[in-house]
C-alpha cells in the first residue's frame, strides 16, 4: 500500500508507519509533503496512491478568523478530493486529522461529507492508532454519516461557489482602503494581504467594488491584479474609467508643476526688482579715479579681495570719507597706503597684499574695464569731488557698491562680535563636556564585549509577551546585583507608558534618553540602583540607526543590555546582539509572521544558529501540539503561497526554556501595568523558578569575576576583623 502524508511533522508520519506495520503486518511505502498545493501536484503526477493522510493544521495561518480559515480549507480539500483518483478510476481515501476545535455535527463536517471525505478524525479519537485503523479500513458513507452525526437533507453535494463572499467582508475591505486615504504606497501591500485569504474567483468579486483610485494604482503596480483583470470581462469594462482617472491625475500633476515654475520665475523676478531710487552721477572723472575689481584666490576665504588703486597725480592727499553705511570702510589717500601691509586683526585672516611691480599692468586692465557708461565717448567728464558731493545715496546699476560692502565686511568684522562668538563656542563645548559620561568611540564596540558583558535581544509576534519577558528578566537580574539596562526598540514603546508613571520629569527623561546615548551620556529612567530603562515617545520619527554609539555607551556602563524588539527594529541591533531570544506562545497562528521575519534576517546573514534561543511563553499542555512540535514549526519558513519551504535553524540543537501560563501571574502583571510598578512580588514559585532558569541562560553567574562570593575577598576566607584577632593570638603565642 502506498500512502501520501501531509502532516506538519515528519516524526508523526514515521510513528504512523511504524505502528501500522506492527499492528497489521503490512509494509507501507510513503512520501511526505508539507503544503496543500504540493498534495494536488503529487496526486496529479502519481496515480498510485491508496491513501492520503492530511493534518488540518498543515499550514499555519496569520488570519485568526475561523470562517476565512474554513473557506480556505474547504476549497483546498475540494480540489484535492477531485484529484484523489487512482489508475483504476477508484477514489483514493482521504484521512483528515482535524484540529481540536472541531466537534461532531460541525458545519464543516457536513460540507466534507458532501464532497466524499468520510475519514475525518475528531476530538479524543485523534490518535496514531485511529489513523492506522482508517488507513487499513476506511469508513463507508453510512459509517461517516453516523460518526459525523449529520442529517442527509443538510448535505450539499455541490462544492461551494467560488463567488460566495459576504457583504460584511466587502465593506471591511472598502473601509480599510478608505482609512489608507491617499497613501498609495500601501495599496499594493494591502491587496497582497487580501490575495492570501481569498480564491481567484472571490478576488474578482472584490475587485468590482474597489474604488477607481485604488484600481488605478493596482493596475500599474500589482502583478496579481494584472493577472486577475486580464481574464475578467467585468473588470475590463472599467478600463475607460481607469484611463480617465489616470488622465485626470496626470493633468493635476502637470498643473502643479506649472504652478511651481511660475512661482520660481516670480521669485527670481522679485530678486532683481529695484526698490530704491536710482541716482545716476552727472559725470565721472575717469582720468583721476580708477577702480579695479579683481578676484584673486585666497586661502580659506570664499569672497573676492578688493584692490583699490588711486592716481597719485590728481587726488587730494586728505582722506575722502564716504557716507556711513553698513560696514563701509573709510577710503584712504595714498599717504596711508603703507598700512596696507599691516597684518589682519582677526583669527587667521590673510592680509591684503599689493603687488607694486604689477601696478602698471593692473592700470592697463583698468582702462579696459572701467568705462561702464561709455562716458568718455560723450565727453562728459567732471571731477570726482563734484560727483561725490552731489551723491547722497548713490546706487550702482551693476550692484558694485553692494558687493564692495559685503566683501569689505569679510575683512572688517567687529571685534566685539568675534569675542562673543568665541565665548559662546567655549560655553557650548564646556556644557557638552559636562554632560558626557564614559564616551566611547563606535569602532570600539566589539572590544567592549567581554565575559562580563552581554547584549541580548528579544523578539516575537505581537501579543506573545515579549515585553513581559524582558521586564521580568530585567528585574530578576537587577535583584541579583547585576547592572542591567532595558533598551526599548519597539515601535509602540511600551516601556514609555510602563515606567514614566505619567510624571512630567520622567516623560521628559524618557523622551531624550536614547538620543543622549548617541553622544555618550547615560540619562535613562532609573528604576533602582541596578536597573535603568531607555525608551522614547511612541511613534516618534527619530532615527535610531546609530547602533554602534547607542550600544557602546550602554555596554560601557552596564553588565547586561536587554533589547526589546519587534519586526520594525533596525536589523543592526540583532546583528550586534550576542543572543536572539525568540518569544513564542502556544498559539500556532502567530508562528508565520515570526518565521517570515527570521527569513529576512537569514537572507541578510544575521540569523546564526549559535545566536538563537527560544522562550515558550504562556506554556500549557496541549495534546495535539507538543513543545518539540512547536519549535519544529518555528524552525521552518513556509512561503505564503506554499511554493517552497526553508530551514531557518536546527530544531534539535537549539536551547529553549518554558514560562508556564498561570492565571495568578497574568493578573498580577496586568495590575503592574495599571499601577506602573513592575516587581517580582506576587508571582508564583513556579514562575520565579522558571524565570531564574531563563536568567541563567542569559547571564550565568558561574565563573563571573564581577560577582564572586564574599569569601573570595579574603585569601584565607576570613573577614578583616577575624584576621586581626588571629594575628593577635598568634603574637601572644610566639611571646
Amino acid at each position: 500500500m502506498k500512502v501520501l502524508f501531509a502532516v506538519n511533522n515528519d516524526d508523526i508520519s514515521k510513528a504512523i508507519i511504524k505502528k501500522y506495520q506492527k499492528d497489521f503486518k503490512e509494509i507501507l511505502s510513503y512520501k511526505n509533503v508539507y503544503y496543500f498545493n504540493a498534495i494536488l501536484k503529487e496526486l496529479q503526477k502519481d496515480k498510485n496512491y491508496d491513501r492520503v493522510v492530511i493534518s488540518e493544521d498543515l499550514e499555519p495561518f496569520a488570519n485568526n478568523n475561523y470562517d476565512t480559515i474554513d473557506r480556505f480549507l474547504f476549497d483546498k480539500l475540494d480540489k484535492i478530493s477531485d484529484e484523489a483518483i487512482n489508475q483504476e478510476g477508484n477514489n483514493t481515501e482521504i484521512v483528515l486529522i482535524c484540529t481540536d476545535r472541531r466537534s461532531k455535527s460541525d458545519e464543516m463536517l457536513t460540507k466534507l461529507f458532501g464532497i466524499g471525505i468520510y475519514n475525518a478524525i475528531i476530538g479524543q479519537d485523534r490518535s496514531i492508532e485511529e489513523v492506522c485503523k482508517l488507513i487499513n479500513k476506511p469508513r463507508t458513507k453510512k459509517d461517516a454519516k453516523l460518526y459525523y452525526k449529520i442529517e442527509t437533507e443538510n448535505v450539499n453535494y455541490q462544492a461551494e461557489s467560488g463567488d460566495s463572499i459576504s457583504e460584511e467582508e466587502i465593506q471591511n475591505i472598502l473601509a480599510h482602503y478608505k482609512r489608507l486615504g491617499k497613501n498609495e504606497d500601501k495599496y499594493v501591500d494591502s491587496f497582497n494581504n487580501i490575495v492570501s485569504q481569498y480564491t481567484d474567483i472571490q478576488l474578482k468579486m472584490i475587485i468590482r467594488f474597489l474604488p477607481i483610485s485604488v484600481k488605478a494604482v493596482l493596475e500599474e503596480k500589482s502583478p496579481k491584479y494584472q493577472e486577475l483583470i486580464s481574464f475578467g470581462a467585468d473588470v475590463a469594462s472599467n478600463k475607460p474609467q481607469l484611463n480617465q482617472y489616470n488622465q485626470i491625475k496626470k493633468t493635476e500633476q502637470e498643473k502643479n508643476k506649472e504652478k511651481i515654475k511660475v512661482k520660481m520665475i516670480e521669485e527670481e523676478s522679485n530678486k532683481s526688482r529695484i526698490t530704491k531710487p536710482i541716482i545716476i552721477p552727472s559725470g565721472v572723472n575717469t582720468a583721476q579715479v580708477k577702480r579695479l575689481i579683481k578676484e584673486k584666490p585666497i586661502q580659506d576665504i570664499s569672497k573676492p579681495q578688493i584692490i583699490e588703486e588711486y592716481d597719485e597725480a590728481n587726488i587730494n592727499k586728505q582722506a575722502v570719507e564716504a557716507k556711513k553705511g553698513r560696514g563701509r570702510p573709510k577710503k584712504i589717500v595714498p599717504e596711508i597706503v603703507e598700512n596696507i601691509d599691516k597684518p589682519a586683526r582677526k583669527r587667521g585672516r590673510p592680509k591684503k597684499e599689493f603687488n607694486i611691480e604689477n601696478e602698471t599692468n593692473q592700470k592697463e586692465e583698468t582702462d579696459e574695464l572701467i568705462d561702464l557708461f561709455n562716458i568718455e565717448a560723450e565727453g562728459e567728464v567732471q571731477s570726482s569731488k563734484q560727483a561725490l558731493s552731489k551723491e547722497e545715496n548713490p546706487i550702482d546699476l551693476f550692484n558694485l557698491n553692494n558687493s564692495i560692502k559685503e566683501d569689505v565686511n569679510l575683512f572688517e568684522l567687529d571685534e566685539d562680535e568675534d569675542e562673543e562668538e568665541d565665548y559662546n563656542e567655549t560655553i557650548n563645548n564646556t556644557s557638552m563636556t559636562q554632560t558626557q559620561y564614559k564616551t566611547v568611540e563606535p569602532s570600539n564596540f566589539n572590544t567592549l564585549i567581554t565575559k562580563d558583558k552581554k547584549v541580548v535581544s528579544f523578539v516575537g509576534t505581537t501579543k506573545n509577551g515579549t515585553s513581559f519577558i524582558v521586564n521580568n528578566v530585567a528585574h530578576m537580574l537587577a535583584s541579583m546585583g547585576i547592572s542591567t539596562a532595558i533598551l526599548d526598540m519597539t515601535k509602540t514603546k511600551n516601556a514609555y507608558y510602563i515606567y514614566t508613571n505619567n510624571e512630567e520629569h520622567l516623560m521628559q527623561t524618557a523622551k531624550n534618553s536614547i538620543n543622549k546615548l548617541k553622544s555618550g551620556s547615560i540619562d535613562g529612567i532609573k528604576i533602582n540602583k541596578n536597573l535603568s530603562v531607555y525608551t522614547s515617545v511612541p511613534e516618534d520619527d527619530v532615527d535610531y540607526n546609530d547602533v554602534d554609539s547607542i550600544l557602546s555607551t550602554l555596554i560601557n556602563n552596564y553588565s547586561v543590555v536587554l533589547i526589546d524588539c519587534d519586526f520594525d527594529t533596525p536589523m543592526e541591533y540583532f546583528e550586534k546582539s550576542q543572543e536572539i531570544y525568540l518569544v513564542q506562545s502556544m498559539d500556532v497562528l502567530t508562528i508565520q509572521p515570526l518565521t517570515a521575519f527570521l527569513r529576512n534576517l537569514q537572507s541578510k546573514g544575521v540569523l546564526k544558529q549559535e545566536k538563537i534561543k527560544i522562550v515558550i511563553n504562556k506554556g500549557v499542555k496541549i495534546k495535539s501540539v507538543s513543545i518539540k512540535t512547536l519549535i519544529g514549526g518555528i524552525c521552518k519558513y513556509n512561503d505564503p503561497s506554499m511554493t517552497y519551504m526553508k530551514d531557518l535553524f536546527d530544531k534539535d540543537n537549539v536551547k529553549y526554556c518554558i514560562i508556564s501560563f498561570e492565571m495568578q501571574n497574568y493578573i498580577k502583571y496586568l495590575d503592574s501595568l495599571i499601577t506602573c510598578s513592575i516587581s517580582l512580588n506576587g508571582y508564583t514559585k513556579l514562575f520565579i523558578s522558571e524565570l531564574k532558569k531563563l536568567c541563567d541562560m542569559i547571564y550565568p553567574l558561574i565563573n563571573k569575576q564581577t560577582y564572586s562570593s564574599k569569601r573570595g575577598k579574603h585569601k584565607d576566607g576570613f573577614s578583616n576583623e577575624m584576621n586581626d584577632t588571629l594575628s593577635k593570638m598568634k603574637a601572644n603565642i610566639n611571646q
